[in-house]
């Protein structure tokens, strides 16, 4: 008895006292089993005001933790994990590297999206910031300093995540933003694993 009474009183503290923006956050995110979009990415300096970089693909998440993650303009370019494995395939490069799917990449938008409660609790601070006129935003700084990301935002349209900006140390921001949103239609695992080409390089980390 006296241990069932600790767990309530354990249970009404963790509730009371958690970040209200986390709750909501990982209850929007959570609420994505599966994901199906087409997504454009623009890398810029916001100082110099000037695009690096802009891509456009598409994307395929199942929680937890399996993506595919496809680049498709400017330079094509493939990452899929199974919750196990992950492989970033360069066509070009006729080249695929394997490694095992860890907290490495805890803080990319593909790992945050499929597998959010691990994510969000292990890797950031959650706030709710100031809305624009379109989206529902959410500030997300890493708990570890020492990581390339400096914060990310996630913003949603009627509980549909729509963008994600991310800001490194060096002063670069990444906008990804979403469109053609299927959200919890059943997927095949096939999509989730990669079977290399052959005649192409294979660099298998997960053995060293």
């Amino acid at each position: 008895m006296k241990k069932i009474l600790f767990l309530i009183s354990l249970f009404f503290y963790m509730n009371v006292y958690a970040n209200p923006a986390t709750i909501q956050l990982t209850e929007l995110l959570s609420a994505i089993q599966t994901l199906q979009a087409d997504f454009t990415q623009t890398i810029s300096n916001p100082q110099s005001k000037k695009t690096i970089q802009q891509s456009s693909g598409h994307v395929i998440l199942q929680q937890p933790g399996k993506f595919r993650w496809e680049v498709k303009k400017p330079v094509a370019q493939l990452i899929v994990a199974n919750g196990k494995h992950l492989w970033i395939y360069d066509p070009d490069l006729e080249q695929v590297t394997i490694r095992s799917l860890n907290k490495e990449i805890g803080e990319t938008p593909a790992f945050l999206l499929s597998n959010p409660r691990i994510a969000l609790e292990k890797n950031f601070h959650v706030q709710a910031i100031k809305n624009t006129a379109s989206l529902h935003w959410f500030l997300l700084i890493p708990k570890n300093r020492n990581t390339l990301v400096a914060f990310i935002k996630i913003g949603f349209l009627k509980n549909q995540i729509r963008e994600m900006d991310l800001q490194d140390h060096l002063g670069h921001n990444t906008v990804i933003e979403f469109y053609n949103i299927t959200l919890n239609h059943p997927l095949v695992s096939s999509l989730f694993n990669f079977k290399p080409p052959r005649h192409i390089d294979i660099i298998d980390e997960t053995r060293l």
